[in-house]
């Protein structure tokens, strides 16, 4: 047991550091959209792999933006659940979860990785998608 100046000592470090790491969780907070064009952000889609399963106007093996757009239309809280949607994956929520494709795997949409996929371009990319940005590109 320690005692006397090295346990005031640990417990100067401990609130330090406790302290320390509140102000770093308080100062990182949450991560904004970078600013991009939305020819940016329609790149990242392709880049990211989006553009296997989603399109802008038709289906694919998941909605289309378009189509997203439209669900969330009027939510206020329509960001959030998109982007918690995509970060951590989702099942049921555009087909009858006991259909299957024709090759008889369940439509899924798996979480996608921090590393692969930051918070801010995600949530840029969300923002793409829910003010309908889509409808600049539908003449190409």
């Amino acid at each position: 047991m320690l005692r006397g100046v090295n346990a005031r000592y640990l417990a100067l470090a401990v609130v330090v550091l406790g302290l320390g790491y509140a102000g770093f969780l308080w100062l990182r907070g949450e991560p904004s959209a970078p600013s991009l064009s939305p020819e940016e952000v329609q790149g990242l889609f392709l880049k990211k792999g989006c553009t296997n399963c989603h399109d802008i106007r038709n289906p694919l093996v998941g909605p289309s933006f378009k189509a997203i757009a439209q669900r969330y239309q009027g939510d206020p809280d329509a960001e959030q659940k998109l982007f918690d949607s995509v970060r951590h994956g989702s099942q049921g929520k555009w087909y009858d979860p006991r259909t299957t494709t024709a090759y008889g795997i369940r439509r899924v949409m798996p979480a996608q990785d921090r590393k692969k996929l930051p918070d801010g371009e995600l949530r840029a990319m969300v923002r793409w998608i829910l003010r309908r940005e889509w409808r600049i590109t539908e003449g190409r």
